[in-house]
């Protein structure tokens, strides 16, 4: 099982400094993109923070050769694509995900915005209120508050205690002395010598080379300036702080020195081993003492050796504090040196092998920027992490409170907190704790018997000639009372352990729930899927009478893009249904016998009809910002209706994005296009705003459909033709497993044949700019539109 899934990483470091990394993933469709520029926001000024995140926003709204509606978002939204940016610490990465035959356009497009952006002034000034709304909300996020208050304990000085977001107050777009800055860093910190690109697709890894050499292997090698050394972690400001928050919560950092060439596969080790569930382990320990439910631990930072790392223990309170200490190091201090260390490393790199096998290109290019590592110096940088945690000099125990604070000023934003700089004494935890080295799904597919599960509903399809991971899609009803929402957790709850156990092994594990019902979607090596399903089953199945509360809300229009599958219930079905890609013979006949009766899995009747007229759903969330999805369903659900439709959603979604955030400046997050919202297909706009009310932002939604009859009058053939051909791309029979599994999915909640997609294809060919005004004039004749807001409607 495991020969087939090995995967080797060519790498190429050219004349004038940049690196490339490639990797073929001969099953996929798709070609996935990241190129990392190494440096981020604790490389900008002191007197401009943010500047480094400002300067990333900048890069994409048009460069020497490609203004902003022919630049890389724009093109890769065409094809259906991704793209998407993000300023951490020390590096900034750019990654975009699309066809791979258009992987070359692709990367002209993004060196071209990273090496000769236009940066105009006016682009500035309405970018800036963007990231205005966006330190607006970080500010008020709690998580990122968290990670801010830890950062207050560290040594004096160093960045990672300031809030680098970035305002109105901060980025003097007016002053001269701004723009040289920002010039500045832009010339000092995106030479071709920062840049490592790292390339996954189907093509052979030498055209992968090519592809990439072709880009940055012109440009010039530049004069570096010396690195400045970062400011030490160590040693603390503070061991212990009180910050007040809406909810009581327990959470420690932990700040370290290592070897800087390991640090990145020695905090992986670390953390696989810290989130292990086995028996003997540290939150075994923790669970059977009655401290925690869930240990969840993430690198806040980690820099030439600096590693500073959040560790979150859910159910614990203050009471539990110096325990929860002491059992921490007390852990540290008995793995350290474990003979199993070596045993685990190897099991890790080849769970790695798996979880690599399972990714997107997109996301396999992500990974592959931490590249390779030494199993030495590895287990020897871990160590070294283990016996400083073991002496606790560099752990930090945050309390959150709802007691009030004393203000504590800090760079970005001022925080209410309390710091001591004695902890409470760790108390010892008697608990004989071992590493456990043994994963049993590893060892065998069959090494368990399992519940038998009831009567299913399964269809089967082979998997394509290139291969790949597999996918299985399960469906059943939900055997609990309760809102959404605490069912949702409930279950979250009940599978964490296995989920974890799952991902590590490269199994993708995403469960969503809605009324009624819930989704399970599996995705990853086909020999594992059948064992993993008869672990996982009998856990969702299993009544449970004590819904838990569900977990804090993030981002507002995440939250109510959870909540919209209610708004288009699908037809009732009790029954356990499956629907895999991939699987062989022999792991079909072992799903199968999993279950006490088989039956084939029927098509669903279409999607019922909505009420008429609009329908308004207010879900309430707490914070300033408003939010609203409009969902418009098909009026009809011919071909010839969606391939309109989809047309029309292409040819809005740069003008929806334009119009509401680049010139009303309503918002940073939103978006528009055609979308299946469980079986329901049609148009989704959605914007979430910190400066509009939920009835303000749909009479904007519903102005810019009403002014769109002008813009697609003016339509020309080439912009036509150029819309027919992305959707084309789009819509094409998918040939990888995942996304052909997802398409046959799809097809399924929609009740639709396996021959629709090639209908809707015919029927994009022929379209006209006459049937795109069509289309918008019954958009906003439908009397079907469901509204899903954070606040109320107008009383008009």
């Amino acid at each position: 099982m495991h020969q087939r899934v090995q995967a080797i990483t060519h790498s190429r470091r050219l004349t004038n400094g940049a690196e490339l990394r490639v990797l073929q993933q001969s099953w996929a469709q798709d070609a996935g993109i990241c190129l990392r520029v190494a440096a981020g926001s604790h490389d900008e000024p002191e007197a401009y923070p943010g500047l480094a995140h400002f300067l990333e926003h900048l890069l994409f709204l048009g460069s020497r050769d490609y203004p902003r509606e022919q630049g890389l978002m724009a093109f890769a939204q065409r094809l259906g694509g991704q793209v998407n940016a993000s300023t951490q610490a020390r590096h900034t990465d750019f990654v975009c995900q699309l066809p791979a035959e258009q992987l070359q356009p692709a990367l002209a497009r993004l060196l071209d915005m990273l090496r000769w952006p236009l940066l105009e002034v006016e682009a500035q000034l309405r970018e800036r209120e963007v990231l205005h709304a966006e330190y607006q909300a970080r500010s008020q996020d709690g998580d990122s508050r968290i990670d801010h208050a830890l950062g207050q304990a560290l040594a004096a000085g160093h960045r990672c205690g300031d809030f680098l977001a970035g305002d109105r107050s901060t980025l003097a777009v007016e002053q001269p002395e701004f723009q040289q800055a920002l010039r500045d860093y832009h010339r000092q910190h995106y030479r071709v010598a920062n840049m490592c690109l790292t390339l996954v697709g189907p093509q052979p890894p030498e055209q992968l080379l090519a592809m990439s050499e072709a880009v940055l292997g012109p440009l010039p090698a530049t004069e570096s300036e010396p690195a400045t050394p970062p400011v030490a972690l160590l040693p603390l400001r503070a061991s212990r702080l009180n910050l007040q928050h809406g909810s009581s919560h327990v959470h420690f950092g932990f700040a370290a020195q290592v070897d800087g060439d390991a640090a990145d596969a020695a905090l992986e080790l670390l953390l696989d081993a810290l989130h292990d569930p086995a028996c003997g382990g540290l939150l075994d320990g923790l669970r059977r003492r009655q401290l925690c439910r869930q240990l969840q631990a993430r690198v806040l930072y980690c820099h030439a050796g600096q590693c500073f790392l959040r560790l979150d223990f859910q159910g614990a309170g203050e009471e539990q504090g110096s325990r929860l200490r002491g059992a921490l190091m007390s852990w540290a201090r008995q793995v350290q040196g474990h003979t199993h260390w070596q045993r685990r490393r190897r099991q890790w790199q080849q769970a790695l092998t798996l979880r690599q096998f399972g990714l997107a290109p997109l996301a396999l290019a992500r990974h592959l920027q931490m590249g390779a590592f030494d199993a030495n110096r590895t287990l020897a940088a871990v160590d070294f992490l283990l016996s400083q945690l073991a002496d606790g000099e560099g752990l930090i125990e945050l309390y959150c409170t709802q007691q009030p604070q004393t203000p504590w000023p800090a760079t970005g934003l001022v925080l209410p907190l309390q710091a001591s700089v004695e902890p409470a004494a760790a108390l010892t935890l008697d608990f004989d704790f071992r590493l456990a080295s043994e994963e049993p799904l590893l060892a065998t597919s069959t090494a368990f018997i399992p519940d038998s599960l009831p009567p299913a509903r399964l269809r089967h399809y082979p998997g394509q000639g290139a291969g790949g991971p597999a996918a299985l899609y399960w469906r059943g009803p939900c055997t609990s009372a309760g809102s959404t929402d605490g069912i949702d957790a409930s279950l979250q709850a009940r599978i964490a352990d296995l989920r974890w156990r799952g991902e590590r092994l490269g199994i993708a594990c995403q469960l969503s729930v809605q009324p009624g019902r819930w989704t399970l979607v599996l995705q990853g090596t086909a020999a594992l899927l059948p064992a993993f399903s008869g672990l996982i089953m009998p856990l969702l199945l299993a009544p449970d009478s004590e819904p838990l509360e569900p977990a804090p809300q993030g981002m507002l229009l995440r939250t109510l893009l959870q909540h919209l599958p209610a708004l288009c219930p699908c037809s009732d079905d009790a029954t356990l249904q499956a629907l895999s890609v991939g699987l062989d013979d022999a792991e079909r006949v072992q799903l199968e016998e999993l279950c006490l009766a088989v039956e084939p899995l029927g098509d669903l009747p279409g999607s019922p009809a909505g009420c008429p007229g609009l329908t308004w759903h207010q879900q309430t969330q707490p914070g300033s910002d408003a939010a609203l999805l409009l969902f418009c369903p098909l009026p009809v659900a011919d071909a010839h209706t969606e391939a309109a439709w989809r047309l029309l959603g292409l040819q809005l979604q740069g003008r929806f994005y334009q119009r509401l955030r680049g010139e009303l400046q309503l918002g940073y997050a939103l978006f528009a296009g055609f979308r299946q919202v469980e079986g329901c297909r049609g148009l989704l706009f959605a914007l979430q705003s910190p400066v509009c009310d939920a009835a303000g932002i749909y009479a904007h939604v519903r102005g810019f459909l009403e002014e769109q009859r002008q813009a697609l009058a003016a339509l020309d053939d080439t912009a036509l033709t150029a819309g027919r051909a992305a959707l084309q791309m789009a819509l094409a029979p998918a040939t990888a497993n995942l996304p052909r599994a997802e398409q046959l999915w799809q097809l399924y909640l929609a009740g639709l044949p396996e021959s629709h997609p090639q209908r809707v294809l015919q029927a994009l060919a022929t379209l006209t700019q006459h049937d795109l005004l069509d289309a918008l004039g019954q958009l906003l004749r439908a009397n079907d539109w469901r509204v899903l807001a954070s606040g109320a409607p107008s009383p008009a």
